[in-house]
This record gives structure tokens, sequence and C-alpha cells, in this order.
């Protein structure tokens, strides 16, 4: 490989590199050739192991191909699965004429190409490029797409620079910029003096350049030193592409790691996935395999034990056992770990990279070791012992404030139900303490009350909710100025501003929609906390826990050390609302009989709050069964043909079914390729052929043709707004991501309807997501240097397409926020979105999917958390089944923390 190496004309570091390379491959097990590594120079350099890193360094580099790889963003921020996956891809070969734009921060650029299969033709082409010049000849791979206003686009997913094609193109290519010291005229005298022989020079002879009149010593070293410029990062790039890094992280890469990114991806591919937001474990891990780390490689099992810690973290643990890391990691990394874990496990933490702790066991069961992320560990530990100093009862004087609360609400026209007055006096006179209930138990009306004793009695009080929406409803409804806990910590240098050096100025710290709240913001919002403050956390118990690792609020009442006030009383005003009486049957395990529309059309008219509408998923073919059924058999044939705009649509009715709880409609064999027009005029079979049709709910959707889909779409644009008005905010809640009724399918369609491409409207194209004017956005992730943070809702306001950057309003009183596009990975479109994501939030109307196949997420704190966004409209869009599933199905996953148990011991000293 030596020998090769340096026939190929590679520089001194390059064979130096190469070898290097090729010595820590032997001896390692190629994936691909399913063969050990002896032999290995030679299999490479036939072409018959194609390990990527030592092909393309050798081969192409002999070869004088320059590899520049194009944009892949993720379909996903945080997914390792590539962009355009299962896109049908072609080739563009040709010269670049002209560099319409470059974007120098993100490498994005507009090429005019003239393609070799094309003459006189010139083709527009967009692709992530460190840098490019025309003159280049380029070999691009990706899809052709029409712009509505650009016209015909390629759209480039890889892209490699070859040698030029002509003398001309090579003239054209040295002389465009692309060296310091070059311009046109002294690279038509190089092409002249070297013809053929010009990059050969520039790559292995540059001191020759000095034959060439007019380039004198001084001038030689302003282009070396250009060209060595140049042809590193050429190397960078084609180093991280080769690997199956995209060129949308591959110049982010450079841009953080410089010269140096080659030396740091070798010493530690995975460095890739800490580093980076949009690189996941797998796609670090396929780079660490690739340039031949070891799949038993210690540095592999630890990369391997700090993703699914990670992970963990991901569905709310603090910790995992020895047995969970042992399962995760074998079945994560394919490897027996049976012996030799321990000594990882005890490496990492000498090394300081986790935590290990041991609980006390149940009586008994054996102890066991539990593993952190140093950061959890110590959050965790943090809150406890904070939360055991604050319990001390501040001096207060009850009767007093007993007095003012009843003289407060007598003057106000209040009537305080005894939970209420009581939670108000005990709040006073707990140095931290926990307000919970349902809704229209009075948790909004009790904290008003105690915000404005607190202030007769000269106390500085502070507002605060974990998200914005959460925040901004909070100062709504207690009219006084509230701040998302982000904010009013402030962040500056990568910390929060105020912590325990520089504490906030309060007295007294009311924290609304608490259970929201994970273990790593409740300690920072602490460390914030000064000595003498008091704090209550308000928050309803039964709703879906923090997103993040924690469960802070049912952990603090289960420990039993911080006094706890519940309010269970429904209001006579709230019990009137069927979106409060049916959310509290659904948390008390009760199926809730909810009105449906298609049986009785007047509750829209009658605005009645909570509705289902019976809806289900079948093909084309299956609608058009039914249909045909439905007139061939007089089964009410006028309402079958009516018009599904028609302001009176809901008068269609059917006949009661068989199964009036269940749709199970497929189209028997027998009927499969039967004449239906020849059945009805013979009169016979018919019978067979109700009794398919009484297999559909009466009243399922598809008596309408319509699916599931389309009766979202169709409450989201057409009747929603008809009965309820244009203005009423609408927003879709599903229980998960994927399937026909995830947020990413249902976010497609409502923007293909609400917001569709037009001409003139200006779109940014991340992996397969389009982003445009008008769009409803949400942020996926807590981005400090923009103030943005998880779950904020929004809306674009302005794209500029030419240099990938977009604005988003997030509130009327904020600023817009400017988005590059590294950033816009950051964004979802969020017409839909998930139940999880939406805590925190209220919304006029929600439109809540509920079906079985969305089985894994049905639990009955989910229903119940979506059900309670809703202010003045709930709709559900499913099965009865799948709802009463999900009332039926109590979560009883534990999430893995030690919250509890370590406040438990710092109580007791």
């Amino acid at each position: 490989m030596y020998e090769i190496a340096v026939s190929s004309g590679l520089s001194a570091k390059q064979v130096s590199f190469t070898w290097k390379i090729c010595q820590g491959l032997n001896g390692r097990y190629c994936q691909k050739c399913r063969r050990w590594g002896g032999g290995l120079e030679k299999r490479v350099y036939a072409g018959t192991c194609p390990l990527p890193l030592v092909w393309d360094m050798v081969t192409v580099m002999a070869d004088r191909k320059f590899s520049y790889p194009a944009v892949q963003a993720p379909q996903d921020g945080h997914s390792d699965i590539p962009a355009n996956q299962g896109m049908i891809r072609e080739q563009l070969r040709g010269v670049v004429d002209r560099v319409t734009y470059h974007n120098p921060d993100n490498g994005w650029s507009v090429l005019q190409i003239l393609p070799f299969d094309a003459p006189g033709r010139r083709e527009t082409v967009l692709v992530h490029q460190t840098k490019v010049f025309a003159g280049a000849t380029m070999s691009f791979e990706g899809a052709w797409q029409t712009h509505p206003r650009y016209g015909r686009q390629f759209s480039a997913t890889r892209a490699e620079e070859q040698k030029p094609a002509s003398a001309g193109a090579l003239e054209k290519y040295i002389g465009s910029g692309l060296i310091k010291g070059v311009g046109p005229k002294t690279a038509k005298k190089i092409v002249r003096h070297f013809r053929d022989q010009t990059l050969d020079v520039f790559e292995n002879q540059i001191h020759r350049l000095v034959e060439v009149p007019g380039i004198a010593e001084k001038k030689l070293e302003m282009i070396s030193a250009a060209w060595i410029e140049h042809r590193a990062i050429r190397d960078v790039m084609m180093f991280l592409q080769s690997h199956g890094i995209s060129t949308l992280f591959s110049v982010r890469i450079y841009k953080a790691y410089g010269d140096e990114a080659i030396a740091r991806v070798m010493d530690d591919p995975y460095c890739l996935a800490d580093d980076f937001y949009g690189i996941g474990f797998f796609s670090a891990d396929k780079v660490a395999l690739s340039i031949g780390l070891a799949t038993d490689s210690p540095r592999r099992i630890v990369a391997g034990i700090r993703h699914v810690l990670s992970a963990a973290r991901n569905f709310g643990h603090c910790f995992l056992t020895f047995s969970q890391i042992k399962t995760q990691v074998e079945e994560l990394l394919g490897l027996d770990l049976s012996r030799g874990l321990d000594g990882v496990l005890e490496t990492m933490e000498a090394d300081r990279l986790l935590m290990r702790r041991t609980l006390v066991p149940a009586p008994g069961e054996p102890s066991q070791a539990c593993y952190y992320a140093r950061s959890l560990y110590f959050d965790e530990l943090y809150v406890a012992r904070r939360m055991a100093q604050m319990t001390d009862p501040p001096d207060v004087d009850t009767t007093r404030i007993r007095r003012w609360v009843q003289l407060y609400t007598r003057s106000r026209h209040l009537q305080l139900s005894e939970e209420q007055a009581g939670a108000i006096q005990g709040i006073t006179g707990k140095g931290v303490s926990i307000l919970t209930g349902g809704p229209g138990c009075g948790k909004t009306t009790a904290t008003r009350v105690l915000v404005a004793l607190l202030e007769a009695m000269k106390r500085r009080v502070v507002l605060a909710a974990p998200t914005g929406r959460a925040a901004q409803r909070m100062g709504e409804v207690i009219g006084r100025d509230a701040k998302t806990i982000h904010r009013l910590l402030g962040w500056a240098n990568g910390q929060f501003k105020k912590n325990e050096d520089t504490p906030l100025k309060a007295d007294f710290l009311v924290v609304d929609e608490s259970s929201m709240l994970d273990i790593s913001l409740t300690a920072s919002l602490l460390k914030a906390v000064p000595e003498g403050c008091q704090v209550v956390f308000i928050g309803d118990y039964d709703q879906l826990p923090s997103v993040g690792a924690g469960n802070v609020l049912k952990d603090l009442i289960g420990s039993g050390i911080v006094s706890c006030f519940r309010l269970t009383q429904i209001f006579r005003q709230a019990a009137q609302s069927l979106i409060i009486q049916y959310a509290h049957q659904i948390n008390s395990g009760n199926m809730p009989w909810i009105a449906s529309p298609f049986k009785d059309p007047s509750v829209w008219h009658k605005k009645t709050d909570c509705l289902f509408l019976d809806a289900d998923e079948a093909t084309a073919e299956q609608l058009q069964f039914i249909r045909r059924i439905k007139a061939l058999t007089d089964v009410n044939k006028e309402e079958v043909t009516k018009d599904l705009d028609d302001p009176d649509l809901f008068e269609f009715r059917v006949k009661e079914p068989v199964r009036p709880y269940e749709t199970e409609i497929q189209i028997p064999e027998k009927f499969a390729h039967v004449n239906l027009d020849q059945v009805a005029a013979a009169g016979t079979r018919v019978e067979e052929l109700l009794a398919v049709l009484k297999k559909v709910h009466p009243w399922s959707c598809l008596h309408y043709g319509l699916t599931a889909v389309d009766v979202i779409r169709k409450l989201y644009m057409e009747w929603i707004p008809r009965y309820h008005g244009a203005s009423m905010e609408i927003q879709i809640l599903s229980p998960m991501t994927r399937g026909s009724l995830g947020t990413v399918n249902l976010n497609r369609v409502i923007q293909e309807t609400a917001n569709p491409q037009a001409p003139g409207k200006a779109q940014i194209t991340v992996g397969q997501r389009v982003f445009r004017k008008g769009d409803r956005v949400i942020h996926r992730k807590n981005n400090y240097d923009l103030n943005v943070f998880n779950g904020d809702i929004g809306t674009i306001t302005a794209i500029d397409a030419a240099d990938l950057t977009l604005s988003v309003v997030f509130s009327s009183d904020t600023p817009p926020v400017q988005y590059r596009q590294a950033d816009i990975l950051e964004l979802d479109l969020a017409y839909a979105v998930t139940i999880h994501k939406s805590q925190g939030s209220e919304f006029e109307a929600v439109i809540i999917p509920v079906m079985t196949q969305h089985f894994k997420m049905l639990f009955r704190n989910l229903i119940y958390t979506g059900i309670t966004r809703a202010k003045k409209l709930a709709v559900f869009v499913g099965t009865r089944r799948a709802l009463a599933m999900a009332v039926k199905n109590q979560d009883i996953s534990k999430r893995q923390t030690a919250l509890a148990q370590l406040l438990k011991d710092e109580a007791a000293g």
C-alpha cells in the first residue's frame, strides 16, 4: 500500500496518513467483504474491498479526482435517517459556467451548469459546497424538481469535482478566483506553458510555476499557500463524504474543527454525535466502523453506554440499572457483554463519564447499582437537598391572612371553596408547597387570590411557567407579568445568568404547569431561588409527565415531604362544560358518551363543546364499494349523492349496524370481481351486500366517502370555521408522529390545503420538510442563542429562499426570530403536533385522532392531557373502540428516578 501511495503522487503527509489507516485496518473484520484483514492492501487496490476511506484516499487521489459532497439534510433534526431516501436519483455532469450564488456561512450554492449530454443548454443546480468556482468539471447526483418561480432545477445530494474536460475549462477553473494571485490572464499563461500537465504541476511540482513569465518567488509563495488551503478543504470534505456524512454537516464540521477535522474524527468519531445536532449515534458509529474501529473496541462500548443513557433520558428516566445497560448495549452494538462490562463501567466512573448510585431496596429485594449521566446525577441530588432545606415554615399570621382573604373575596364577589381557602392559607405558611387539581377545580382562582394576598403583604412575587404559551396564559388569567423559566433565568455564555451567585429578586415564586418540569430545569430554577424565598408549584399531576428526564411533580408529592394542597371540587360553571366533564370521566377510567354530528347534526348549532366524529381509514376501492352498495340497494339513495360541501351535510342517516362499535369494512372475495350493476339488476345477493354494509359503523365517515384524514382536513378547513367562526384557533393533537394520522402526514395534508405552493410564494426545503411563508411551525429543542425553546409555536413571516433563511414570530410582544439554515433543522410544521408537545398550552379548538393504529400510545393520561388543552371545542376523530382502549389503559410504566427517596433521606438528616 505504501508503494501504491507513493507511486500515486501523494504528498508525504498523505502517504503517512494512508499508511497509518491501512495498518490500523489490518486484522479487522470488513463487514462488506465478510473477511478478516489479511491482504487488505491488495483487496483495496483491486477494488474488491469497498472500505471507503482507503479506497478514496488512494485510488481517487491517484486519479486526480476531488470530491465535494452536497447537501443531504436529515429528514428529522435528530435522526440518522438520510433525507431523500426512496427518491429517484439521477446523474448530471457538466462544467460550472457561473456561480449565481454562494453563501460562505453554510455553503449553499446556486450554479449554472453546461451539461455534457445537452450541448448549448444551461441547467440550474442547487448544492451545498464549501467552495465552488466557474470552470470546475462536476458530477452531481440528485433529482430534478420544478420551482414555481424559477422553474426546472437539479437538487443535488452529492457532488464530485473531476479533472477539467478541456484546456478552456482548465483555464477558466484556475483563473476563477480559486487560487489567490491567479487571475484570468495569469491562468492563460500557466495553461499555455504547462498544457495538460497543469494540474500535476499544482499538485506535485508547484515550484515550477516560476517558469511562467510574471510569476516570481513572492507570488509563488502566495499561490502555493492558497492551493494548499484549497487542497486541505477538499481533503476534509472528501474524507467526511466518504464516510456518509452529508455536506450540510460537512460544512459545519469543517467550520467547527478546521484543518483538524480529519484528525478529530479519526481520534474520536463519536464526537460528531456529541457536537453536532442532527448527527446521531448510528451515523457516528458507521463512521467509527468504516475507519477501522473494532466492533468490540472499548471506545465503541463506552460510546454505546453513553448513547443508551442519553436515550433513557429521552424516555424520562434519570438512570439505568446494570442489567438494562447490558441488554440495551448488546442489542445496540451486536455484542455479547457477559464479560468485561463491569470493568468498562468502573473505568467510565473513574473517568467521570458517568455516576453510580445505590438505592435502598424495597423490603425483600436486593440493592442494585443505578448509573446516571453526570449532569442528571447532580441535578437530582441538588433538587432533593434544596427542597429539604426549603421545607422550614416561615413566620406568618394565619388569623390575619384568613381575615384578609375573606374581605378580598367578598369585595370582588368571589366564592372560594373550603379547599381553596385552606390551600391559600397553607401555601403562605410553607417554604415550598404544591397546589394540584384537575380542570375546573379552581386552581386559577386560588392562584389569583394568592398573588393578590402576597402583594398586599408587600412580597415580591415572580410568576413563571415552563413554556411560552403557558407563561402567556398564566399572565393573562392572573393579570400579572409571567415569564418562561428560561427567560426568567436568562442565558449568556453557555449558562443561565441567574444562579446561586446571582439569584432572583423575589420573595415568592409561583411556578405553573409544574407537571412539565424535568429534573434539570428544576435544578437550574432552584439554584436561582434566594434564601428565604417561598416557592409554590402548581399543576395537574394526572397529566403527562415532562418531556425531559424526571417526574418532578409526582416525586415531590410521593415523597410526603413537600406539603401538597389538592383541589377536587368541580365548580358549577365549569361543570357545564362537556370538556371538563369528560376530562374527569376519562381521568377516573370511565368511558364518556360523546355526541356525534353524523348521528345528530344539531350538535353543531348547539355549540356543543366536545364531539366525536366516527372515522376509519379505507382504500379508494373500499370507499367506492360502499358507495355502490348504497346506490344499488336503495339505502338512502338520495342522501348518498348529497354534495359534501352542502351546509346541511350532516343529515345523512343509515340503519343500525350489526356491531355498532366496530368497523370491519372489507370487500369479500366473492364480490371482488362482481359487476354490482348486474347483481342489482338481477335482484340477487342483495342481502349479502347489505350484510357487508352493516359492518360499517352507522355514523362512520365511510358512508360519506371520506377517510379519517379527509375528516380532519374538512374539520380544520371547513366545518369548525363554519360553525364556530373563521377566527377560531385550531390545533391538531396526535398521539404519534408516524402513520396516516401521525403528525408528519397530517402536517403535509393540512399544509397542502391551507398553505399550498403558489407562484411567487417563497419556500425552503430541508430534507423532506417544506416551509412556506405563513406556515405554522414549532421549535423542537432549546436554542439559547435564538432565545427560543422546545415547544414554542409560531408563524413564518418571511423567507429568503436564496440565502436559506427565514423569520418566525412566536408571540405578538417579541420580535421575529431569524433562522439560518442550520437552525431550520430545529423547526417542524405545527398544524399537527404530538400531545406531548402540547403540554402547557391551551388552544381554542383541538382535533384529536384516536385510532387503533396508535395503540402503543393509547394511555389514559395522554387522552386526558389532550382534551384538557381545549378551551372552547374538543373534537375526537377515530373509533370509540380506540378511545375506550385508552381510557381503560392506565400507563403503569414507571420512570426511573430517585428524587422521592433522596428527598426522604435528606429530610431525615
